[in-house]
């Protein structure tokens, strides 16, 4: 365990990053990018809203003899409960897709982490609800004909206007539910299950119109058909509008183009984007955008990334590990290369501090947005004291941004305690074997002795980051003072 601080004031051991960085930050105009608003009511109305549709497609099977149905006979009870699973499942289907659409406001509300769960657990519902409409039919339809379940099933794809697009919507979905099971993810680039999640939209847009056409809950009255007309209708908008027109509208305005790419640690490079107008891009340190870098085979993919510096006029600045997903073909990009961006995302920003002093938990790439708040803070908060910044490392070979770290402590007196060596395996897990006797709780608070005065930042690995969040709860930090945010897919 290490750990480096410095007096403010003093002389910076090394420039931040690179001599490149620094002469990137002597250009930049002295002028704080605009973050964005927001609201501490956006998680209540997005969770209103959720919950308000649910209700809504309730009513509507109440109101088309729901509840008579299911006592009215065996046939009519499984279609009665078919159509309201049905109406469950296409609305959370399209809530899904909804949440998929990067809408600012959602996005706001929950943050990169929670809205992730709660596309899962929508998506993985939904599903089910699916599953439990498609059998009840299918069961209520054998009841009417008696001609076995085979055939009903067979009946009704081919006679039902828009079935056969419905059979195959819900193999699409089927197929991206299965590839979103965590055993089938790990084996999975990002690019490449991002590709097929795409299908989600494909099989949403083609297996719920069959509901338009041939269900008597959406067609037997005229508000019914037009709250589902109108739902399509706005996710549909909404995503061509968040998807793809704003990214296009905003690389296009701003004209982001790589300026450099440099050695950042051992296994990772920093990338530095360039732009025009940027003094108007609503960005704050430690958000991240979906990076599309225009050269050579694969220009298409998407890649998250974090800022891993306070993003200015100058520029903005990304540092990535050449072994993850097409990290050697991003280390060899070339300067003028064309950047198609999307976001910002994410809520792990200074601005939801609740204390004046940051200390940071950082393992891997993920001290790159922790490292994005620390240069944002200081800059911020000259005179609220010295923030604090815990870097795991698997060796003294192994140290992303460590020039980071070090000008941060000259400059602004920041802590820096780097804990080297292999994770312990029988005592406080995200510590190394040296000190992993050492229980969490305590070794939050030696870590960081003035702990009830900072927010308490955490992003690493899901299992290293968990262990970090429970110690220090079980500190007695407040969760309002525990920032963390999830980048895994």
């Amino acid at each position: 365990m290490t750990t480096t601080t410095a007096r403010p004031g003093t002389a910076p051991a090394a420039s931040y990053a690179d001599r490149a960085d620094a002469r990137q930050a002597a250009a930049a105009r002295p002028v704080r990018l605009r973050p964005p608003v927001r609201r501490a009511w956006w998680p209540d109305a997005v969770g209103m809203f959720t919950w308000g549709t649910l209700l809504v497609v309730t009513a509507l099977w109440v109101a088309n003899s729901g509840l008579q149905d299911v006592v009215a006979g065996p046939a009519e009870a499984l279609s009665s409960l078919g159509r309201l699973t049905g109406l469950w499942a296409s609305n959370l289907l399209l809530l899904q897709v909804l949440g998929m659409a990067r809408v600012p406001v959602i996005e706001r509300a929950y943050g990169a982490d929670r809205l992730a769960k709660w596309h899962r657990w929508v998506g993985f519902s939904s599903f089910h609800l699916l599953l439990v409409h498609i059998v009840t039919l299918v069961l209520a339809e054998n009841l009417y004909n008696g001609t076995g379940v085979v055939q009903s099933a067979w009946s009704m794809a081919l006679t039902y206007p828009g079935m056969l697009l419905a059979w195959a919507g819900t193999l699409m979905i089927t197929m991206v539910v299965v590839l979103s099971m965590r055993a089938a993810r790990r084996r999975m680039r990002y690019e490449s299950w991002h590709l097929l999640h795409l299908y989600a939209y494909l099989g949403v847009g083609i297996a719920l119109p069959h509901q338009l056409w041939t269900g008597t809950d959406l067609t037997a009255q005229p508000w019914a058909a037009a709250y589902w007309w109108g739902l399509y209708g706005a996710v549909l908008v909404l995503v061509l509008v968040y998807r793809v027109g704003v990214p296009l509208a905003l690389s296009a305005r701003h004209r982001f183009e790589v300026a450099s790419v440099v050695p950042a640690g051992r296994g990772t490079v920093t990338v530095h984007v360039t732009g025009r107008h940027l003094e108007a891009l609503r960005a704050e340190a430690g958000q991240y955008f979906v990076w599309r870098f225009l050269t050579g085979p694969g220009w298409t993919r998407g890649h998250p990334l974090s800022l891993s510096a306070a993003p200015s006029t100058a520029g903005l600045r990304v540092t990535i590990g050449i072994d993850g997903d097409d990290g050697e073909r991003i280390a060899s990009l070339r300067p003028g290369t064309r950047v198609l961006v999307e976001g910002p995302y994410g809520r792990m920003v200074t601005s939801a501090r609740t204390r004046r002093r940051i200390a940071a938990f950082a393992a891997g790439t993920g001290v790159a947005p922790v490292m994005a708040l620390l240069h944002d803070n200081a800059a911020k908060s000259r005179t609220t004291g010295a923030d604090t910044l815990v870097q795991r490392l698997s060796d003294d070979q192994d140290g992303t941004l460590l020039q980071d770290a070090a000008w941060l402590a000259d400059q602004f007196g920041m802590r820096h305690v780097t804990l080297v060596g292999r994770r312990s395996r029988t005592g406080t897990s995200w510590l190394p074997e040296e000190y992993g006797h050492v229980a969490g709780p305590q070794a939050v608070r030696l870590l960081v002795p003035d702990l009830d005065e900072h927010d308490v930042f955490v992003c690493g690995p899901d299992g290293w980051a968990d262990a970090v969040v429970a110690d220090v709860r079980a500190a007695g930090v407040p969760e309002s003072a525990i920032h963390l945010e999830r980048y895994t897919w």
